[in-house]
């Protein structure tokens, strides 16, 4: 009896649950619909179109929810002003599941498919490219790192296009080559991405008439010079000779004939602007110069010795008027100001030079500019008679060139020029240049040309790597060419690209300088931090690397003896220049002393008599036998004196009692002590 009554209690409790379920499930969906269709100014608007500001699948969407009776449209056939719902039939969705399904899942999937997603997917891709590029950034900075080479913020592979133009300058007041070596040289300058040549003669060009006396006895005859311009042709590099016009003119101003056109009486380096003889003596250094160098007009180009006399074509012409370290001096120039005596000097040399040549474009180095105010430079006229070219050779370029001075050269000039080092920067006597210190210059100039050649209307010409030999027409000799052609491949082929290739294979360095590949991919194929000098290009094969390896071996004997004497005359206590000086030491000390000296003499003039053969495929005998005396003769001397004053003490067999007479200082060296 009482499970009947539980079970009639349970059944209703049942029936009751089940009622309230369904009573929900319908509450739910019909709240599904309100939610899904929305009145919007008497439109139907889905809520996902409202988010997404409606769209053109808008009148689809409406289309098949009214096929599939979600709401009813008015008498006009639009839609309701309100949306009218009714309550769906299971027959209606059973008649259309089928034929309307693939078209209800779109619309259900749509929201991943819309403009939304689309953007999502652009940005996604624009980070996924912005990732790579960052992770091959870092990539060739690590390999960088390893390399030694210095790593420069917006500099790799991808990023600006190199200059345009990028010259190498030949500095031939010191050291020239045989017009053989340059002719070998050229083809690897063209490799290494060089579009010309900034020749700079000096004494070395073949002046003639009133100028003979001018050039050097060893100076190229015009043949020579032909022979540089039909190479540099045959190459398709263009030539740019360098002639001084205000500084720099030691080589003429030096001899008796031409003394009077100093500035300075007892200074041969400026000239004199306010003489009429000056500008006499410009006239015809230029016109001899420029005349060389403009190419042959009855050439025919059907017969082939005709073809092989071409030459590049003059486009410029290089005055100099580089550190004019005397001007407004003399009597003639004292009362006037040095700017518009400079300014008004360079002006007067350009229109000599347009009078005869005015399609030659004229180049002048820029330090005597940038202490000139924007108004002297702008009522002078200059901007449009010359091309300034902007030289710096430290790695802190902005230092000497400030972001001022670039706003004035951009309002002066419509272009300008760069110059940068690869050899003759950074000591007067190196025998090796500092190539990473002038990889660093090149790196920083292709940065700052980045973002100051937008600054001119003509942006900026190109690159020139300067090679000095000579700091003046008076220095001794500083890095020889063919020393320096490592520096110059790793300095040029930086700025062909851009930026520092870190393949070796696509780096045309080693192929350039005939080097052996590189045999392990655990070392870098260059480590400039370890090697500073290069001296693993001594496996190279290239024009001159005999005189290369000859003085890699020179260095290395000049620090040891230069350690050697140091220490035996500094440091140690029987060859010093008091034991000198009293013939007071030990013989036996000495002889132990002097065993070294005996190895390093013998080692250096074994290395004295190999020289000239050394240098010979590259230089005459008047350069070989500078190059020896300057280098080699001195410490070869020294360590001869030593030996000879060791030889003199070892004689002595016996000594004075002490105490030695000691020297008076200033009495022995003529000055009076009371003064």
């Amino acid at each position: 009896m009482h499970s009947r009554i539980l079970m009639l209690f349970w059944r209703k409790k049942l029936l009751l649950f089940a009622t309230c379920l369904l009573f929900l499930v319908a509450l739910w969906f019909w709240g599904f619909l309100y939610t899904t269709h929305v009145s919007d100014g008497g439109k139907i608007v889905s809520v996902k179109e409202l988010m997404m500001g409606g769209g053109g699948g808008a009148s689809h969407r409406e289309s098949l929810l009214q096929r599939l009776g979600f709401y009813e449209e008015d008498e006009e056939g639009g839609p309701a002003a309100g949306v009218r719902f009714v309550k769906p039939t299971g027959s209606l969705a059973m008649r259309n599941k089928g034929k309307f399904y693939n078209e209800w899942e779109a619309i259900l999937q749509d929201r991943d498919e819309g403009p939304h997603s689309a953007r999502q997917e652009v940005k996604r891709k624009t980070a996924e490219e912005l990732r790579a590029a960052a992770e091959k950034q870092n990539h060739y900075e690590h390999e960088l790192k390893k390399m030694g080479v210095p790593v420069i913020a917006g500099l790799g592979p991808g990023g600006h296009p190199p200059p345009v133009q990028r010259l190498v300058h030949l500095d031939l007041k010191g050291a020239p080559p045989k017009i053989s070596y340059l002719k070998r040289l050229m083809p690897i300058m063209k490799t290494l991405g060089a579009t010309g040549i900034l020749l700079e003669y000096e004494d070395m060009f073949p002046y003639s008439g009133p100028l003979a006396s001018i050039a050097a006895k060893n100076a190229y005859s015009k043949d020579d010079v032909q022979e540089i311009l039909q190479t540099a042709f045959a190459l398709g590099l263009t030539v740019i000779p360098l002639v001084q016009t205000f500084g720099h003119l030691e080589f003429v101003l030096k001899l008796q004939e031409f003394q009077h056109l100093r500035e300075v009486d007892d200074a041969p380096q400026a000239l004199c602007p306010s003489q009429n003889s000056s500008m006499v003596l410009l006239e015809e250094l230029l016109d001899q110069v420029i005349e060389c160098h403009t190419p042959p007009h009855n050439v025919n180009l059907l017969h082939k010795e005709d073809l092989a006399k071409l030459t590049p074509k003059l486009t410029h012409i290089h005055i100099g008027c580089d550190e004019v370290f005397q001007i407004a001096q003399c009597n003639r120039c004292k009362n006037r100001l040095k700017d518009t005596l400079f300014l008004d000097h360079v002006y007067n040399v350009v229109t000599m030079i347009h009078k005869k040549w005015p399609h030659l474009k004229v180049i002048i180095w820029d330090d005597m500019l940038r202490h000139i105010s924007l108004e002297t430079l702008q009522a002078s006229g200059i901007g449009k008679l010359v091309e300034p070219m902007i030289w710096v050779y430290a790695e802190d370029i902005y230092k000497f060139i400030q972001s001022s001075t670039w706003d004035k050269y951009s309002t002066v000039f419509s272009t300008a020029w760069t110059a940068s080092a690869f050899k003759g920067a950074h000591g007067e006597a190196l025998l090796l240049p500092p190539v990473r210190r002038h990889l660093e210059n090149t790196l920083r100039w292709l940065v700052v040309m980045q973002g100051e050649g937008t600054r001119f209307s003509n942006g900026l010409q190109g690159l020139a790597l300067t090679g000095w030999q000579r700091y003046d027409h008076f220095a001794i000799l500083c890095e020889l060419l063919p020393t320096s052609l490592p520096s110059l491949a790793v300095c040029l082929s930086t700025a062909s690209r851009g930026y520092f290739d870190v393949n070796p294979k696509t780096n045309a360095i080693l192929s350039s300088l005939t080097c052996p590949e590189p045999t392990s991919e655990r070392h870098a194929w260059i480590e400039l931090h370890k090697d500073s000098m290069l001296s693993t290009f001594s496996r190279c094969m290239f024009p001159g690397s005999v005189i290369y390896r000859f003085v890699l071996r020179l260095m290395t004997l000049m620090t040891e003896a230069k350690e050697y004497i140091d220490e035996v005359k500094q440091k140690r206590g029987w060859l010093t220049d008091y034991n000198i000086r009293h013939n007071f030491t030990s013989g036996t000390r000495v002889d132990d002393l002097l065993g070294d000296d005996y190895r390093l003499l013998n080692s250096i003039t074994n290395l004295a008599r190999n020289a000239a053969s050394s240098l010979a495929d590259v230089y005459d005998h008047w350069t070989s036998g500078e190059f020896i005396e300057q280098r080699i003769y001195p410490i070869l001397a020294e360590l001869k004196n030593l030996e000879r004053i060791g030889e003199g003490l070892k004689k002595r067999k016996t000594w004075p009692q002490r105490p030695l007479p000691y020297l008076k200082p200033f009495e022995a060296l003529g000055i009076d002590e009371k003064t």
